[in-house]
């Protein structure tokens, strides 16, 4: 690694929690998309339909994805005439800003979400004498309303596939997109032409519009929206006057009005990672919040990935003040709501993972994720000033680790049919979700004292112990009693945060040796090259949750060198827009999958923000 790298593009992401868009480098807009209540997630967009015969193969799902993500693909785009885009940039850190340049004109588009609509607001303004008096303006979409393909590298239970068939008509000032077979309509507003098209895929509309400069500047806009149900067609047209007045209460909203962190970069950082979960990804359903782990390639809730989602809203709450961090306390509260109450647990159990109306999407048992909605909400009233979070759902949290105590086996260990990156275990018990067990368990005791969570954390503590010590002096990823699988993966977070939670000390042998193993090439989860860290093999490269392992380990036994280390290398391997993606190559640092991943992000903002996660 030598000097500086030219941050990797991806698209740009704005929204409200009722609707969300990506955004491309030349402002196109690529995707519209939010919930659905039956299929969790709707995209009016370009996107081709995913080959489900490929549903298994995860070479085709990664290289879909790559498609998704794709910042220069075909999106609703706008052209003016003479008009050349030089740059974009993040307004305050909350809208995407494009500026143009011409020989008479300059021009700019501003995205942004509000009220449920996504707007662009497009000024072009004259520039001297020979400014022309009129101008042309060329807009173009190749579009259609469809589900979220859910495209996995483990499927744990494909969806049924709707019917696809689209209509599209220009009508009543507004250009509709219809889908029966999911129902939903994306609409597109005010734009006067008369057309009707259908088709199983992507429909493609273009018109031009002819611009008078005569008053001094000209003010174009074109506001997006979902529905699942009928729309009526008397939309109002949004005026300037108005759009100014929320433009200025969109980017108020979202300042980060805290003293951390001090450094500007660890700032914007922080900013730009709280600003993604709460726009693009904490979405609103029956007065509860879903938190997706992503708004784009797979927007489903783990409850894994929004626990750590939830501490850097928690941390936020905490550290700052204002609308943004009022917008995090209602968003972790409405989380608790959505997992205690909305989440279905048909066999009594959290599922691996759901779609946003809380329907089960894959079934698989994960122990972690049984316990980390109870850890949530008990973190939530000790260390978020969330008090409600205690008083609403304290008996479902109290039931729940009862019934996880219940199920214990009698060796004083659970077991899990899954690991945390959602591959199959050979091995029945998993130890980094011990390490959480204790720990939820040791928290709840200071919130019902009165009830046997501190003994049960010894006692879930002793047995670990006993269990994953292995022969080679490590702690075991997993054990059956009598083997031991030697692997550490980017995904075990509790295994690095052992001492920094308390379940071992920072001097505890088997514990170093542990996390020298995980950062060496005896660990099939470490990824050798001048970008090498640990990863995982459900997606063979580092990932920046082996970073962020790397740091908190830098933490633990106050390290600098490799605190500082990690962080550097997630800053090097960010986006354009400080996203961290899931894994990069170990040769050039490039992101190999996944650029849409918010857990990595929000727990390393989580960090910044003082949380132990």
């Amino acid at each position: 690694m030598h000097g500086p790298r030219t941050p990797v593009r991806k698209p740009w992401d704005v929204g409200d929690g009722q609707v969300a868009a990506a955004v491309g480098t030349t402002a196109q807009v690529l995707s519209v998309h939010g919930p659905h209540p039956r299929w969790g997630w709707v995209h009016l967009s370009s996107f081709l339909p995913f080959d489900e015969s490929s549903r298994h193969d995860p070479d085709a799902v990664r290289a879909y994805r790559r498609r998704l993500e794709d910042p220069d693909g075909p999106g609703l785009r706008l052209t003016v005439q003479d008009l050349e885009l030089v740059g974009r940039r993040w307004k305050k850190g909350a809208v995407p800003e494009f500026t143009y340049r011409g020989p008479h004109m300059t021009g700019q588009l501003t995205v942004f979400a509000a009220d449920g609509r996504l707007l662009l607001w497009m000024r072009v303004r004259p520039a001297g004498s020979c400014a022309p008096r009129r101008v042309r303006a060329r807009f173009e979409a190749s579009w259609w309303v469809h589900r979220a393909a859910y495209a996995q590298i483990t499927e744990g239970g494909p969806l049924p596939r709707p019917e696809a068939t689209n209509y599209l008509r220009g009508a009543g000032g507004a250009l509709v997109w219809e889908s029966p077979g999911l129902p939903a309509w994306g609409v597109v507003w005010p734009v006067h032409t008369c057309l009707a098209q259908q088709g199983r895929g992507p429909l493609r509309v273009t018109w031009e519009e002819e611009w008078s400069l005569d008053a001094g500047e000209v003010h174009r806009v074109l506001a997006v929206q979902l529905f699942s149900r009928r729309p009526e067609l008397c939309l109002p047209k949004p005026q300037v006057e108005e759009l100014e007045a929320i433009l200025e209460r969109v980017v108020r909203d979202r300042l980060w009005v805290a003293p951390l962190p001090r450094n500007p970069r660890l700032r914007r950082f922080v900013h730009r990672q709280l600003v993604f979960v709460l726009d693009a990804c904490a979405v609103g359903v029956d007065g509860a919040t879903c938190l997706v782990t992503d708004p784009v390639l797979l927007p489903l809730s783990w409850n894994r990935d929004s626990y750590y989602m939830a501490c850097l809203l928690g941390a936020a709450v905490r550290t700052g003040q204002g609308p943004l961090c009022q917008r995090a306390r209602s968003a972790l509260v409405g989380h608790l709501r959505w997992l205690f109450r909305v989440a279905q647990r048909p066999s009594g159990w959290w599922a691996r993972s759901y779609l946003t109306g809380g329907a089960v999407k894959d079934p698989a048992y994960q122990l972690d994720q049984q316990w980390y909605p109870i850890l949530e909400a008990v973190r939530a009233a000790l260390d978020w000033g969330v008090a409600e979070a205690w008083r609403e759902h304290g008996r479902e949290v109290v039931d729940a680790a009862r019934r996880l105590l219940e199920a214990r086996h009698p060796n004083g260990l659970w077991p899990t049919s899954e690991t945390p990156a959602d591959d199959p275990l050979p091995l029945p018990y998993h130890f980094s979700s011990h390490v959480l067990a204790w720990r939820t368990l040791n928290l709840l005791a200071e919130l019902d004292p009165g009830g046997p969570w501190r003994w049960e954390a010894a006692r879930v503590r002793k047995a670990s112990l006993a269990a994953f010590r292995a022969p080679d002096g490590t702690f075991a990823y997993a054990t059956d009693g009598k083997r031991y699988l030697s692997y550490h993966d980017a995904n075990d977070l509790p295994v690095a945060c052992a001492p920094r939670w308390g379940f071992c000390s920072s001097k505890d042998p088997w514990w170093h040796k542990t996390v020298a193993f995980a950062w060496s090439t005896e660990n099939p989860g470490f990824f050798a090259g001048p970008y090498g860290s640990l990863g995982s093999r459900h997606a063979p490269g580092p990932w920046t949750l082996g970073d962020l392992q790397a740091w908190i380990v830098g933490m633990c036994t106050a390290d600098r060198a490799r605190l500082r280390q990690a962080w550097h290398r997630l800053r090097r391997v960010a986006f354009d827009d400080d996203l961290l993606c899931e894994s990069y190559d170990p040769h050039t640092g490039r992101p190999r999958t996944r650029a849409y991943f918010a857990w990595p992000g929000a727990a390393a903002a989580a960090l910044l923000l003082g949380d132990p996660l």
